[in-house]
C-alpha cells in the first residue's frame, strides 16, 4: 500500500476584490459611514386630510336637527360638528391633521424624563 508520508501543511488562498469594484465599493462604504450619522427624520406634514367646510357644515345641521326636536342626548349641549376634535392645520396648502405636535410632545417628554438615554442617542448622530 502506498502512502505518501501525510505531511500536513496549510494552503492559503487569496481573494482579491476586481479593480472595476474596488472604488465604487470604496466609496459606497464612506456613503453608508456618512447616513448612518442621520437620526430618525420624522414626517411634518398633513398626515390625515380634513373635513371640508361642506362637510362640517353638513355634520353641523344634522346636530342642529336633533337639538330642534329635542333627539340629542342630555349632557351634549352645546355640542358642535368638532367638538373633541384638535384644530386642523393648514401645511402646504392642505388641511387636516399632523401628527407631529404630539411626536414633538411625546420626544420632549421623554428627554425630561430620561436625559442620560437621549443624551446617549444624540451622541450617536453627532
Amino acid at each position: 500500500m502506498g502512502g505518501g508520508g501525510g505531511k500536513g501543511g496549510s494552503q492559503t488562498q487569496k481573494t482579491e476584490i476586481p479593480k472595476w469594484i474596488e472604488e465604487p465599493a470604496t466609496r459606497n462604504l464612506a456613503r453608508a459611514e456618512q447616513t448612518q450619522q442621520i437620526g430618525y427624520m420624522p414626517y411634518y406634514g398633513v398626515d390625515v386630510a380634513g373635513f371640508t367646510p361642506t362637510q362640517q357644515a353638513a355634520q353641523q345641521m344634522n346636530i342642529d336637527a336633533a337639538n330642534a326636536f329635542n333627539m340629542m342626548p342630555s349632557g351634549y349641549s352645546g355640542l358642535t360638528a368638532s367638538s373633541g376634535m384638535p384644530a386642523q392645520q393648514t401645511i402646504g396648502g392642505l388641511t387636516g391633521y399632523s401628527s407631529s405636535p404630539l411626536y414633538e410632545q411625546a420626544v420632549a417628554e421623554a428627554r425630561r424624563r430620561d436625559p442620560g438615554s437621549a443624551s446617549v442617542y444624540d451622541s450617536l448622530f453627532s
